[in-house]
């Protein structure tokens, strides 16, 4: 049986410890932790000797700065579609608050709802009884979100504000009271926040459809995205120049 962590002889590290190409050190630790406590050989219900090793080896690649960049690049190679990255309203500040780098950031008017009704309803797909699987199989839109940018653009960093649907734990009984007035004992509600999104300079090709993992991705306490996956299309603005 072929390993998983895996894939043409080249080790997964991230697929090994169960993470995203984006998680952060901390993230790595914790994740490592929980798996060593698990999986340690002095652990007589569940340990693996074997499989304590390969978490080891995965935590120590990427936990070591020079040894995580350098497995990143071969990385990438294998996978050229993690061109992107998510941070924190809070991230890219230096110690006076002041925002040290500013990738140019695409106004919402260019981020651009695959599904939106207008487009749907003039292919004749709005009509009942159609599911969204059925709309994308004859619309032929396999995407979810479309970003439209100038040549420009596609040669200097980006940054991107794209709103998605969330789900919240509620507040009040924490999804544990099934008579909670706040969350009508659903012990979620729906809401929406912002993905934000950053890519790197002249890596984006127009026409492409990029897949992001947001697995695990948080955008603040008790939150997270209603979507596991999401296919952003990358094109050019019409009129601009290639």
């Amino acid at each position: 049986m072929n390993d998983p962590g895996f894939q043409n002889g080249f080790p997964d590290h991230y697929k090994n410890l169960g993470l995203s190409p984006l998680a952060s050190v901390e993230k790595v630790k914790i994740r490592y932790r929980e798996l060593a406590k698990i999986f340690h050989p002095d652990n007589r219900e569940t340990g693996s000797s074997d499989l304590f090793q390969k978490f080891a080896h995965s935590y120590q690649i990427l936990t070591h700065p020079t040894r995580r960049k350098e497995y990143d690049l071969q990385y990438l190679t294998r996978h050229p579609e993690i061109l992107f990255r998510f941070r924190s309203a809070s991230e890219g500040k230096n110690g006076t608050g002041e925002v040290s780098f500013r990738p140019r950031e695409i106004p919402a008017s260019r981020i651009l709802y695959a599904g939106q009704a207008v487009e749907l309803a003039r292919k004749g797909l709005l009509r009942a009884g159609m599911r969204n699987k059925e709309r994308k199989k004859y619309s032929g839109i396999f995407y979810d979100i479309r970003i439209l940018l100038t040549s420009e653009e596609l040669n200097v960093p980006i940054f991107a504000k794209i709103p998605l649907v969330v789900r919240v734990l509620c507040p009040d009984c924490r999804g544990s009271n099934v008579f909670c007035d706040s969350c009508g004992g659903k012990g979620t509600y729906k809401s929406f926040r912002n993905l934000n999104l950053e890519a790197e300079a002249g890596k984006l090709l127009p026409g492409k459809v990029y897949e992001l993992d947001l697995t695990g991705l948080k955008p603040d306490g008790f939150v997270h995205f209603k979507k596991n996956r999401l296919k952003v299309k990358i094109e050019l603005l019409e009129g601009s120049k290639k």
